[in-house]
Parts: C-alpha cells; sequence; structure tokens
C-alpha cells in the first residue's frame, strides 16, 4: 500500500509540475509578445514622428525662401527672426532624434511664417476677391505656375488665380461688388473678369467643373463654363453645376434670373425657380424648379435641455408637387461631413435623437417626381446643452476667454488667444477656427485709420458668452 501511495504522489507532483510549467510558458509568451508589441509600437511611432517631422521642416524651409525673396517682408523682422530660431531648434532635435520636439517646434516656426504671408498678401493689394470662410481641405494658386496654398480667411484672390476644393472642403469668396460664391465640394474655377457692351468690366469666374451657388448684390456676375456662359442677374439667388467628366451643365435660378448662351450660340432666359441643362452646344427648354420649404419647428436658435429631452421633432411646410425630401443636419453653416445627410424624407417631419451637446444646423429642400431639386430652405440653429451632473442647475459660468497677443502691422493685426475647447470664438463678428486645446489665431484688417477695436467673443454649449475689447491703432499704408 505504501509503494502506491508513493508512486500516486510521484504521479501527482509530475502532473502539478507539467501544468505549472505550462502556465508558465503561456505567461512567458505573453510577456515576450506584449514586450515586442510595446517595442513595435514605440518603434513606428518614432519612425511616424521622423517622417512628419522631415515633411514639415522641409515645408517650413520652403516658406523661409519665399520670404527671404519677398522686399516687403522687412517689416516683419522680428516675427521672422523668431520663427527661423525655432526652424534652427527644431533642425537641431531632428539631428538628436528627438523628433516630436522638432515636430512642434516645426510646426509653429511654420504657422508664423504663414501668418507673415497672410499679411503680406493682405497688405499688397485687395485683389478681385477674398475667402470669407472655409471648411475642410481648401486651397488656391497664384496663375498657371504657381505652388497650390492651404486657404485661409482673407487671403486676397487676383485674376488668374485658381481655387479649388476637395470632397471635404467648401468655402465662401466674396467678390468686391458684393457677390457672394459658395464654393461645394469638388470645385475648381479661375478668378477673371468679363466686360460689357459699353466696355464696363463685370464680375466672373471661369469653373471647369464642381458646383457654386452665388448671390448677387448691385451687380451682374459671369460664370464662364467650357461649353455656355451665364450672365447671373443682380439681385439673384443662382447655382452653377458643371460635371468633370461629361462637360455638362447646370444652371438654376431660385431668384433674380440668369442670362444663359451656350458655345454654339443658343440662348435661354432662366427665370425664378427655373433650369435649363447644357449638353455639348445645346441648352434645353427652362423646366420648373420645386420651391423652397419653410422651417416650422423647433424654432430658430432655440435651447435644448439634453437632460429633458431626448429627441427633437424637425418640422417644415409641405412644397406644391414634392415627392421628397433632403434633409441635412450639420454643426456648421457650410454643411459639410454632416451629422445628417438624406435625401429621401416622404413626409414633412423627422425625429432626430440627441447624443450630444453643441450647436447645429439644419436645413431641407425639396424634389419633385423626376428627381429635380430645389432651393434649401434657410437654414435654422438649435442649441443642445445638458445639466451638470447631479447639480440639476444649468452652468452659467461664461467660458475661459484669454486675449495672449495681438501683433500690429499698420492695418493688419495677428490675434493670438485661448479659449475652452469646444467653444465658438468670433472675433469682430468672423468665426475663428479653435484647435482642439482652445487656442486660436487670427489675421484681422481694419480699414479706417486711427483707433479702433478688435472685439472677441467666446460662446460655450450653454449659451454662456466672454467677450474682449482690445484697443488698437490702425495705420494704413
Amino acid at each position: 500500500m505504501s509503494a502506491q501511495k508513493a508512486s500516486r504522489r510521484r504521479r501527482d507532483w509530475y502532473s502539478v509540475s507539467e501544468e505549472t510549467l505550462r502556465a508558465f510558458m503561456i505567461i512567458l509568451v505573453l510577456v515576450v509578445v506584449l514586450a515586442i508589441s510595446f517595442f513595435g509600437y514605440r518603434y513606428w511611432e518614432s519612425r511616424s514622428q521622423e517622417r512628419d517631422a522631415g515633411e514639415v521642416l522641409d515645408e517650413t524651409q520652403g516658406l523661409i525662401q519665399r520670404i527671404q525673396n519677398e522686399p516687403r517682408a522687412s517689416g516683419f523682422r522680428s516675427e521672422y527672426d523668431a520663427a527661423w530660431q525655432g526652424f534652427q531648434e527644431a533642425r537641431n532635435q531632428y539631428s538628436n532624434q528627438d523628433f516630436r520636439g522638432a515636430l512642434d517646434n516645426a510646426r509653429r516656426s511654420r504657422n508664423m511664417l504663414m501668418s507673415i504671408l497672410d499679411a503680406l498678401n493682405l497688405s499688397g493689394t485687395i485683389g478681385q476677391a477674398q475667402f470669407v470662410s472655409i471648411q475642410g481641405d481648401v486651397e488656391y494658386r497664384r496663375g498657371d505656375g504657381g505652388d497650390w496654398q492651404e486657404a485661409r480667411s482673407r487671403v486676397p484672390l487676383k485674376n488668374g488665380d485658381y481655387v479649388r476644393t476637395s470632397d471635404n472642403g467648401s468655402a465662401e469668396v466674396m467678390f468686391n461688388d458684393g457677390t457672394l460664391y459658395t464654393v461645394r465640394q469638388n470645385t475648381q474655377f479661375i478668378v477673371s473678369s468679363a466686360r460689357t457692351t459699353d466696355g464696363r468690366e463685370e464680375q466672373a469666374i471661369q469653373m471647369e467643373f464642381g458646383w457654386v451657388d452665388l448671390n448677387t448684390a448691385q451687380g451682374t456676375s459671369n460664370v464662364k463654363t467650357p461649353n455656355a456662359t451665364a450672365r447671373v442677374q443682380q439681385d439673384s439667388e443662382a447655382f452653377v453645376a458643371v460635371d468633370r467628366q461629361s462637360s455638362q451643365g447646370s444652371f438654376g435660378a431660385f431668384s433674380g434670373g440668369i442670362e444663359l448662351t451656350a458655345k454654339g450660340g443658343l440662348k435661354r432666359e432662366v427665370k425664378a425657380l427655373e433650369q435649363v441643362v447644357q449638353t455639348g452646344d445645346l441648352l434645353s427648354e427652362p423646366a420648373p424648379l420645386p420651391g423652397r420649404p419653410g422651417l416650422v419647428t423647433p424654432a430658430d436658435n432655440v435651447d435644448l435641455d439634453l437632460d429633458r429631452v431626448p429627441q427633437v421633432a424637425l418640422t417644415w411646410d409641405p412644397v406644391e408637387g414634392a415627392a421628397r425630401y433632403a434633409l441635412q443636419v450639420s454643426r456648421t453653416h457650410l454643411f459639410v461631413e454632416n451629422i445628417i445627410d438624406v435625401k429621401n424624407r416622404p413626409g414633412t417631419k423627422a425625429t432626430l435623437g440627441l447624443r450630444g451637446e453643441g450647436t447645429f444646423q439644419w436645413r431641407v429642400a425639396a424634389f419633385d417626381k423626376g428627381g429635380v431639386q430645389g432651393p434649401w430652405s434657410k437654414p435654422w440653429k438649435f442649441r443642445v446643452a445638458s445639466f451638470r451632473s447631479g447639480l440639476g442647475e444649468k452652468d452659467e459660468t461664461p467660458p475661459q476667454l484669454d486675449l495672449q497677443d495681438v501683433k500690429s502691422y499698420g492695418s493688419i493685426f495677428i490675434v493670438d488667444g485661448h479659449s475652452e475647447p469646444g467653444a465658438q470664438v468670433e472675433i469682430n463678428g468672423e468665426q475663428v477656427k479653435v484647435a482642439a486645446d482652445g487656442s486660436f489665431t487670427k489675421t484681422v484688417q481694419l480699414e479706417k485709420e486711427g483707433w479702433s477695436f478688435i472685439e472677441i467673443r467666446a460662446r460655450d454649449s450653454w449659451g454662456n458668452q466672454a467677450s474682449r475689447r482690445h484697443r488698437v491703432f490702425v495705420e494704413n499704408p
């Protein structure tokens, strides 16, 4: 009996030891895999930062060369010297394999150099037009031989300049005569001019492809496409669309009218709520467009409590002859990368579940039975805010708003500041792009000489506002 017990103990001991060894080996393998993954990630992150830092350093060096060849840059010596010093520090850090530090310094130098170039562009000429607002990837180019550059608010555009948007980009461009163009995604055109029969110059663009909406003021506007020319009358709201592959064009007037001439000489008059389609040298007969829907609820600029209102009903008036409706909900007035973007609403109501705080804009358009879309409604806003958890009271604290620096260059001012992450910031009534950490930089041009004010406002998701006023002296060159 004792021999059997001893044998069983040895087998039990051997069994336990084998299981322990197996568990140990599994743990060891997991540790090795985790170690390889960790060091692999660190290696990938280092290589990624090295690549990004190298690209920004090359871009910064190109900006330095451009400014060195610009005689007007002598008035920005202190800013240029600071950017140059940051560039040299970034190069040293890159050589010492401190890629994160090199990337941060190179980006700061690049942004400072781009601000100098913006100020030079603004002070050198007002051009024929300028960017008013931008969302997503938008670029411009000075003539046929220039390099494509990132578009920024208030950058002037002159005769022969190109403008293009990507599939996530949109922009508003204001011309000197008051015509406002809304440039949709995947669009490219050239700023140009046209002359009337009596020799007067009219605002014009040469549209290569894409879609533009335009609102004229006191003057007419000309949109030239590969196969037609649209002369949009004053006080009109219209659109022009050109297919990139076929060059087929669509020309519509929501109000006012268009005088349309095809390349072969055929003419059409497009009246309010009419559309003409161009195919080659041919123009279709004007066809009616559906009317503009009127929004009903919720009221414009209404505040919604996220804790009490889990959803909101969007309603609008029916349009005569409409077969369906398009609905867009966005965080910006340019309606790019929308939260909701549908084109098949059969009725005049949509229920929207509220999932987070923020300010939203929405609009509606009608489609007829043939699939032709009419004008968008005027967008309305609603703001969603939540009670603070456990307090049951609304946050009434104004957002943080710090004015860190204002650099003066005659009539040009570069404003640096900081607000709360997620806050909306405006400077002199124009919306400013705010970084994820709440920082912002804006180039401002003031026309009137003498003492003036730059006013900065910040609004949080509750609707609380903070404002700062900075007194400046304007000297026009």
